[in-house]
């Protein structure tokens, strides 16, 4: 397996060991369920970054790439899910309402129907890890480019009001706002990066080299959040306004 196997991997067993840590305290909260389902989703999804894995799933699905198209519904899934909570964990009930209302659903809605149509039209013909051997079709590039336009409009939500509710905090909690900023801020390069893909064929490294750290740095800062909060013996959020209701 070549280099982004193994990163993609090592990340899966990390999201995969943060989902069976996070699963008691979903059980006895449902205010954590969302976060523990975004950690699931992405684990499931970074799974089918591991080529043998996807291989084996697509193969099931008929071998033409369709473990692609689930895993890039799971991205914009695992940030309508995962958003949602970084907004009502900074009290910001303003940027959970622009996820989860009209603005967020039409983003949403839009860029999952966009990038089924572009996939569809596309057709790769048999099965590829990450469609490598399509990467030279326009419509692929497009493709790639719109599974990331909902979770980049989340992240330029969050990113600044993040940084901004690190300054407020200490200690580990600071420190887990200020690494999520840092990650939220990497993803609307992705598109980007792919969109290059249509000028020179190299941008598809420029893609791991974002992607790969924005998902680095958003773990770990999720991994102290959660330990910050083991700390505090469920008392005050380690993110401030992150209540345990986290009423609307």
């Amino acid at each position: 397996m070549n280099m982004g196997n193994w990163i993609a991997g090592a990340l899966a067993v990390v999201f995969s060991v943060l989902v069976m840590a996070r699963a008691p305290g979903a059980l006895r909260d449902r205010a954590r369920v969302r976060v523990w389902l975004a950690h699931l989703v992405m684990a499931l999804v970074l799974w089918l970054s591991v080529t043998p894995v996807y291989m084996g799933a697509d193969a099931l699905l008929g071998g033409r790439n369709i473990a692609n198209l689930v895993s890039h519904f799971g991205f914009y899934l695992m940030f309508w899910l995962g958003g949602s909570e970084v907004a009502l964990g900074i009290g910001r009930h303003d940027l959970y309402r622009l996820i989860h209302g009209p603005v967020g659903t039409l983003i949403l809605g839009g860029g999952a129907a966009a990038m089924t149509a572009a996939f569809i039209l596309a057709a790769p013909e048999y099965s590829a890890m990450g469609l490598n051997p399509f990467r030279d079709d326009p419509m692929i590039v497009l493709y790639k480019a719109l599974s990331y336009l909902y979770p980049a409009f989340v992240a330029v939500l969050l990113a600044r009001p993040l940084l901004r509710a690190s300054l407020e905090c200490t200690g580990l909690s600071g420190s887990a706002m200020r690494l999520m900023s840092i990650g939220f801020t990497l993803v609307p390069l992705v598109p980007v990066a792919h969109l290059g893909e249509l000028l020179a064929p190299g941008y598809a490294m420029v893609v791991d080299l974002v992607l790969y750290p924005s998902i680095v740095l958003v773990a770990t800062g999720t991994t102290l959040a959660f330990i910050a909060r083991i700390r505090c013996n469920r008392g005050a959020s380690p993110v401030r306004g992150y209540q345990s209701e986290h009423a609307d």
